[in-house]
């Protein structure tokens, strides 16, 4: 369907001349988001596609060519990316868009699945998918561009396991991890990452007035109902309520230096896929930033982006009522515990904000161990992990999350917008993201502040034709739509959407 549309042009325009123009003005910024990679170097092509794309059948045995997977992957199966594909993909990037763009969202999920009985995956293994997809992004956009990358589940082993800082797992994962990337996560964060697996980056300086953006890559398996190792937000020692936390703690910082944020993750925030309390915590933390500012209001998040689903979609979040007026608290100070302590530096997150969370103190701390795993089976809102998700359930989940925010009464003026982008895995088409952001004020965006989401486009490859016959380096990606056009609006900011 997506290349029946592409090919009757109708919204293969971009916006048209006038569209084009405002987002080719010099007050305009782009950026790319990349997600969900799958590299897997066992793929052989010409393998069937129950194989996962492993096993190349006897002739005698197979005798029909179109089930077979290609160079580049097999779209519609349960195969991920072939090193070809990742390699077209980096030198499609290198041509087209390493001038183009001011940095680079990768939201996780570069290990392969792990289906395959046969190859069994492991942690050295995913290790090296990353390293491969590092050095393919780094081929792509060089050392003076920016890369952000991010945790996924398909990033640890077990897949969907991932224990509590501290836990001697979780400590090899991490800096393995950071050595994979090469260098992608700052010296100044790399005890933080090295403690949690989230970290902060400076990215964009605004040309005008100073500030800037800044990402803070969130390590969701914290709050993944899927992950068995860790429980909810509640607990004072929670993996997950220990990274709310910290990301109030930015908050606070980017307001102290005149800077707006960009959240990164790789599962998104829903009910379905984070645990109650870390699903409302989530919020709660974050529609305390993404309102339009007042003169002394905090920092603006202008994005959160998200992979995982492998699919192309967008939702609102936004706290309920009770999570947004919390009880047993004075009525002169509407705050929790926890981020009291944020605010006044004490207690637990007091020690950590002036331990293994400042940039001025690398003593690795981080490598404080735990003997003993939690049984976390006892704790609050443990729910049963999700079962695999499938496009029809997805759909659901997306119109109930719309209907929530339509039906509220009265409606709540704090809402966000996640976007959730196409993968590179195969099995949709490989596609990604470029967005268009405001990069000072304009005549042509008077309204909105810098930083914020202009629109943008959604490329992708016909792997059907490019494995019947290799498209040049520069034409292995086309634009498929531009959400402007699609969703008539002027910009991507929350009141627009």
């Amino acid at each position: 369907m997506a290349w029946a549309m592409l090919a009757t042009n109708d919204l293969n325009g971009g916006g048209g001349d006038k569209g084009d123009r405002r987002l080719n003005s010099t007050s305009v910024g782009r950026f790319i988001h990349i997600t969900d990679l799958h590299v897997d170097p066992n793929y052989k092509d010409g393998a069937t596609a129950y194989s996962q794309c492993h096993r190349v059948p006897k002739t005698s045995d197979h005798s029909d060519d179109s089930s077979l997977t290609g160079r580049f992957g097999r779209p519609n199966a349960k195969c991920d990316s072939p090193v070809a594909l990742i390699n077209a993909t980096s030198a499609y990037l290198r041509r087209q868009w390493s001038q183009k763009v001011d940095f680079v969202a990768w939201t996780g999920d570069s290990g392969r699945h792990d289906g395959d009985a046969e190859f069994p995956r492991t942690l050295d293994e995913i290790i090296e998918q990353n390293a491969i997809a590092a050095q393919s992004l780094r081929h792509a956009f060089g050392s003076h561009i920016p890369i952000v990358p991010n945790v996924g589940n398909n990033d640890v082993s077990p897949h969907n396991e991932l224990p509590g800082p501290g836990h001697k797992r979780a400590r090899r994962t991490f800096r393995q991890l950071a050595h994979a990337w090469g260098g992608l996560v700052p010296d100044d964060q790399l005890a933080t990452f090295h403690y949690g697996g989230y970290f902060a980056r400076d990215l964009a300086d605004y040309p005008q007035g100073g500030g800037g953006l800044t990402a803070l890559s969130v390590n969701t398996m914290y709050w993944y109902r899927a992950n068995a190792k860790v429980g909810g937000c509640k607990a004072k020692d929670s993996p997950g309520l220990a990274q709310l936390a910290w990301i109030r703690w930015q908050i606070r910082r980017a307001r102290e230096r005149g800077r707006d944020l960009v959240i990164l993750g790789h599962v998104a925030p829903n009910q379905d896929n984070y645990r109650p309390s870390c699903y409302h915590g989530y919020m709660r933390t974050v529609a305390q930033i993404v309102p339009p500012p007042g003169p002394h209001s905090p920092p603006i998040i202008h994005a959160q982006l998200f992979g995982h689903s492998n699919v192309d979609a967008w939702a609102f979040v936004g706290p309920d009522a009770d999570w947004a007026s919390p009880t047993n608290n004075t009525a002169s100070d509407s705050r929790l515990w926890w981020e009291r302590q944020v605010d006044e530096e004490e207690g637990r997150f007091g020690e950590l904000i002036h331990g293994v969370w400042s940039e001025e103190e690398q003593s690795m701390r981080s490598e404080t161990t735990v003997p003993d795993e939690r049984d976390w089976a006892t704790m609050e809102d443990d729910s049963p992990p999700v079962r695999p998700a499938v496009p029809g359930d997805f759909v659901e989940t997306l119109l109930r999350e719309y209907e929530r925010v339509i039906m509220q009464t009265p409606r709540h003026p704090r809402l966000g917008v996640t976007t959730i982008s196409p993968s590179v895995i195969p099995k949709l088409l490989p596609a990604f993201r470029v967005f268009h952001y405001l990069r000072h004020t304009d005549s042509a965006w008077r309204h909105l502040p810098p930083g914020t989401l202009l629109d943008y486009d959604v490329y992708t490859a016909n792997l059907y034709s490019h494995n019947k016959k290799a498209p040049p380096v520069d034409g292995f990606y086309q634009r498929l739509y531009r959400f402007s056009d699609v969703y008539g609006i002027n910009d991507l900011s929350v009141d627009s959407y």
